[in-house]
């Protein structure tokens, strides 16, 4: 996908027809727009979101005052005034423009949550096509799901990997790798392909076949509804976790809180810390009883073996070691090493034949011996099994004594804080009080879901099995019953290579991730993506998770937007070169970004600016005055095909105009208006 231009009419702070040419060329991919605070980045940046899918982000306030204030105004009751966006892009070939408008008949002095009407059109060699649905195509071509990779605010990404958004992102990732087809066919087409061949049965009458069939449906479902509720579950935790996050942030913000609140939050990175320790441990503890847990049963068993062999060893019941054929030639001459003769029948004679026979069992020699070691071993083996558990069982112990001397501070804090004779800093922590209580019970009830989805999954396999080997009589039972078996197979191969694909991915999007971070973060911290695709960073110096600043949180969300736009163009490339794969994905995205540069210091916005422009071949950034100057510039200056001023009026004459520079010349900044609106005005690069 390649950007072509965005025309805004009043849209929000945006008066009249405003419009912004966003064509590049493949050396200099940056567009850039400077703007001062509230005068219209955001609003920029949702431009696009809105257009695209008819959503604000959350930031977003008043999100229902999407007409320009000014034009609502001048609009006199029961006229029409409208508002609208068009973004303009090329697809693989196809042009396409976007077009989404409201429109509404003016009643009240205030406006109110409108329904937009969407029109795309479709455009090849010259003829055009209006798209009958045209949100689903808008969903094939970038799915809602990835736009939080594609189009998002620098300063709250961090967001994305919290607890309550890791499956939202995994999703997101499997749908733009091309994995999202086989999970339809996991969790669509398969089970409806095996339920109508069940269903057949009922013609039949086998009435063991049809309880199953039954029975599996109704699992089945009941399996939907426990997935329903788990989303619902995060995205309530979600919203509860935000609300303790703004609390946590006003108490911050408030003087008197302050303090009290920056000693909880280290306590809060203290305990992160702490928490992954004793997860290490306990993972450290699951290993070795996994590994050597037999152990532990084989007191008693190395003295019996050492006790055996050693009394095989005293009755020569354990060869020494002397070769059979040099016992043969002794009999063969009838005479032993020593000069003795040996006829037959003797003693001696009978004695050396024994000696024969057990000369044969070299192997069971050379057994014995690697077993008596061994045996000799399992004590030292077993002693330091036990050292080290109990040395886990130790660390874990003493671990939880301080989580729980963490929990006992906090506590104290939370009652500090009740105590402040500031109304608004009670209310403030009586909220986060009650919100985080809120999100504990709903991730307990998170939890006992997604139990109840395990025991549902082993329950449907067990009804598969009985299905599978239920006797039945008649031929066409048999029939289906094969067919049945034979798409379960089939669904069980693609699971296992859902698996293995999505495996393959995360570690391809870990690899990548650690790689741009690298690139950019001077401390002793590496990115990591776990399993579940929660993005984690650990300090390699101490073996534990980091404890982020809003910098480093910063830091790894456009690293990791970085790892996504790569790996995707990767697996886009892989498709253009084998246009017939089975799987498809990937693709080539621009990047719209607010804030890209947050709180960082200087040195980490200079690598950053330098980093950007490298992310994908289309970057469109969203920056304040601060960052018209220096290195930052220099760098996302050098890589841009165009920039733009967002230049404000205000009506407040008390306020100085501004101006900008921007590699030496002056632009206008804010200037003087008979209303507050924002213009966008290209600037030389």
């Amino acid at each position: 996908m390649k950007l072509l231009k965005l025309t805004l009419e009043n849209f929000r702070v945006f008066y009249g027809t405003q419009q912004l040419d966003l064509e590049v060329t493949p050396d200099k991919p940056a567009i850039l727009v400077f703007g001062m605070n509230g005068a219209g980045k955001t609003t920029l940046l949702n431009a696009f979101i809105w257009a695209l899918y008819g959503v604000f982000s959350d930031d977003v306030e008043h999100q229902e005052r999407v007409i320009n204030d000014h034009a609502w105004a001048q609009t006199p009751f029961g006229g029409l005034v409208s508002a609208s966006v068009k973004v303009e892009f090329e697809h693989e070939g196809l042009l396409f423009s976007v077009l989404r408008t409201v429109t509404t008949t003016k009643d009240t002095e205030e406006q109110t949550a409108l329904a937009p009407k969407l029109i795309v059109t479709e455009s090849e060699r010259g003829v055009s096509t209006t798209v009958t649905n045209g949100q689903d195509r808008i969903q094939k071509l970038l799915p809602e799901g990835l736009r939080q990779f594609f189009f998002f605010n620098g300063e709250r990404m961090e967001r994305m990997f919290t607890g309550d958004r890791t499956d939202e992102v995994k999703q997101a990732i499997k749908t733009l790798m091309g994995l999202e087809e086989i999970e339809r066919a996991i969790a669509t087409h398969l089970p409806n392909a095996s339920r109508k061949l069940s269903r057949q049965i009922a013609g039949n009458g086998d009435g063991r076949l049809q309880a199953l069939m039954i029975e599996q449906e109704e699992l089945e479902q009941h399996k939907l509804d426990v997935h329903k509720q788990l989303l619902q579950l995060s995205e309530t935790a979600g919203g509860y976790e935000r609300e303790v996050e703004a609390a946590n942030q006003a108490l911050l913000a408030n003087g008197k809180a302050a303090p009290l609140q920056r000693q909880r939050t280290k306590l809060k990175v203290r305990l992160g810390e702490l928490m992954a320790k004793r997860a290490e441990r306990q993972e450290r503890k699951r290993e070795l009883l996994a590994r050597s847990s037999f152990l532990a049963f084989t007191g008693g068993i190395d003295s019996q073996v050492l006790d055996l062999a050693e009394g095989m060893r005293k009755r020569r019941e354990l060869p020494a070691g002397i070769q059979r054929d040099y016992i043969d030639g002794l009999l063969e001459d009838g005479l032993c090493m020593c000069g003795r003769e040996l006829p037959e029948g003797s003693s001696a004679r009978m004695a050396l034949e024994e000696r024969r026979y057990n000369a044969g069992l070299a192997d069971v020699e050379t057994r014995w011996m690697y077993l008596r070691g061994k045996a000799a071993d399992l004590t030292l083996a077993r002693a330091d099994l036990l050292a080290k558990l109990r040395e886990c069982v130790s660390d874990i112990e003493e671990i939880e004594s301080s989580i729980r001397q963490i929990d006992a501070e906090e506590s104290d804090i939370a009652r500090e804080l009740e105590g402040v004779d500031v109304i608004d800093v009670q209310r403030l922590e009586e909220r986060r009080k009650e919100f985080d209580r809120k999100r504990l019970d709903v991730l307990q009830q998170h939890r006992e879901a997604k139990s109840q989805l395990a025991e549902l999954d082993e329950r449907i396999e067990k009804v598969r099995r009985q299905f599978h080997s239920a006797r039945v009589q008649d031929e066409e039972s048999k029939r289906i019953q094969r067919q049945v078996a034979l798409v379960d197979e089939v669904l069980t191969a693609f699971q296992r290579i859902l698996a293995v694909k999505t495996e393959e991915v995360r570690q391809q999007l870990d690899q990548k991730v650690k790689s741009v971070f690298g690139r950019i973060c001077i401390k002793p911290f590496t990115p990591h993506l776990t399993p579940a695709f929660a993005l984690e960073l650990v300090n390699h110096s101490a073996g534990v998770a980091a404890a982020r600043s809003t910098g480093e949180n910063q830091i790894l969300g456009l690293s990791f937007v970085g790892a996504v736009s790569e790996l995707a163009k990767e697996t886009h490339d892989r498709k253009q070169k084998a246009p017939d794969a089975v799987l498809g994905g990937g693709g080539v995205y621009p990047v719209v970004m607010d804030a890209p540069f947050g709180n960082l210091d200087v040195a980490y916005q200079n690598d950053i600016a330098e980093s950007l422009p490298k992310l994908t071949s289309q970057i469109v950034t969203l920056l304040s005055k601060s960052q018209a100057r220096g290195m930052v510039l220099d760098h996302l200056g050098g890589a841009a095909s165009r920039m733009y001023v967002l230049r404000s009026y205000i009506t407040n004459t008390d306020a100085d105009e501004d101006t900008i520079t921007i590699h030496g010349r002056s632009y206008p900044y804010v200037s003087h208006g008979d209303f507050n609106h924002t213009v966008l005005e290209e600037v030389t690069v």
